[in-house]
């Protein structure tokens, strides 16, 4: 599907269905850009994930340009993924994301934390968000995950040809998925319905 296509597809459907077709289900681009079954691929990479993380199968999903090609972000103007793309993973953990909230909490009541205010906003909106570089202040639960997530990064970009960073986010439950990104989702709508009147 091109930029055409998914823009009328947007414009034509309501929210939940857009991030039922897009965000949640099973086709991923990445995993079909070079001919790959895409299906397969998937699971195969959930599957990874669950056991590396220990996380149910169901509860890893990609979003992002990495699962449409192009990003649902309004600031990004449908933005192609690209080199210079992160690969946007969800885990949903409450017990993972509380964790990391609280190591988060920790963080800024000893020192200044990195994208205090960014983080805040995720908090508020149900998740964290953590990359492979991000700084780790000490913290024991970010230095751990840190550590974990370090050993299959190789075997990523083996395994599944992921060269990218990884952007874990981490949300609370189900719920908090689907009203972040369905709100994203209404902005988007409503800036393609401005660009066709």
């Amino acid at each position: 599907m091109d930029e055409a296509e998914l823009k009328e597809f947007i414009g034509l459907n309501n929210e939940t269905e857009i991030y039922y077709r897009y965000l949640i289900g099973q086709d991923v681009w990445y995993f079909q850009r070079n001919g790959g079954e895409f299906s397969s691929g998937y699971d195969e990479f959930k599957k990874f994930i669950s056991l590396k993380l220990d996380i149910p199968f169901n509860n890893i999903s990609i979003v992002g340009s990495a699962k449409t090609r192009y990003s649902f972000s309004p600031s990004k103007n449908f933005k192609e993924f690209g080199d210079d793309s992160d690969f946007d993973l969800i885990i949903v953990s409450n017990d993972m994301y509380r964790k990391i909230w609280s190591a988060y909490r920790e963080i800024s009541q000893q020192t200044f934390l990195t994208g205090y205010n960014f983080k805040c906003a995720n908090i508020f909106n149900g998740f964290v968000s953590i990359r492979d570089s991000d700084p780790t202040y000490g913290n024991e639960i970010l230095q751990d995950w840190q550590r974990k997530v370090r050993t299959f990064k190789t075997d990523l970009q083996l395994k599944f040809g992921i060269q990218h960073e990884i952007n874990y986010r981490i949300y609370s439950d189900w719920e908090s998925v689907q009203d972040y990104h369905v709100r994203g989702i209404a902005k988007l709508k409503g800036e393609i319905n401005n660009e066709a009147n």
